[in-house]
Formats: C-alpha cells, structure tokens, sequence
C-alpha cells in the first residue's frame, strides 16, 4: 500500500500519548484497520493543518475473497492515512477507535515538525 517511490516513514503510538519529531516536507503515514459490518471504526483529526496536512487515505480489504454479495462479515479493511508535514511548530493528531459508535481508544500524537 506504500508508494514505491520513496520511503515513507510510518508512525505508531501505542500508549495514550506519544511524541514523533519531523522535519519540513517529511511524509509519513498511520496504520490502523476497520471493520464496518461488526461496527469498528478509527477516525482521526488534526489540531494545526497548516503545520501538518492529510495528503490521502488508502483501504485494502484484509479478506477481498469474503467481499461478495450476501455474505456478511468481509468488509474489514487495512488502511494507511498518509501526511505530511508543512511548516515548523507542533501539531496533535487525535486518533479514535469507536465500536459501534462508542469511544473505546484515544491516542494522541503530539507531532513537532522542525527546520530542517
């Protein structure tokens, strides 16, 4: 799901806040995974946008064979949101997990973005 022409760093955050350091026009991108017909979602949103912009997103269904017609329980998905980062200073990114419309998981990145 990476773009082949360059590397592209990947952020995690396992615990409820992480620090990540990134410089002036650096991609990275943020794994996580849904799964709609049982009622998983991840959103995300960001504080400073013009410190750090959502480039895309990209989905691949984990089990594309499961995704027909009639059949329940195929659609969960892998996906990858992709930013980059646009100017000095600090961002957060919030990342929510919700089941069924419920908050089970928050984590926030606390994105700084140097001069390189």
């Amino acid at each position: 799901m990476k773009p082949n022409s360059k590397e592209v760093r990947r952020v995690e955050c396992t615990q409820p806040e992480c620090e990540v350091e990134l410089g002036v026009g650096e991609e990275f991108y943020y794994q996580f995974h849904r799964h709609g017909s049982v009622g998983e979602e991840t959103e995300f949103s960001i504080d400073r946008t013009d410190i750090v912009r959502h480039e895309k997103t990209s989905l691949e269904y984990v089990h594309p064979d499961r995704v027909r017609p009639g059949w329940t329980g195929g659609d969960m998905e892998r996906g990858e949101w992709f930013f980059k980062a646009i100017k000095a200073g600090t961002a957060r990114l919030t990342i929510r997990e919700l089941f069924r419309g419920r908050l089970e998981n928050e984590r926030v990145l606390i994105l700084t973005v140097k001069q390189a």
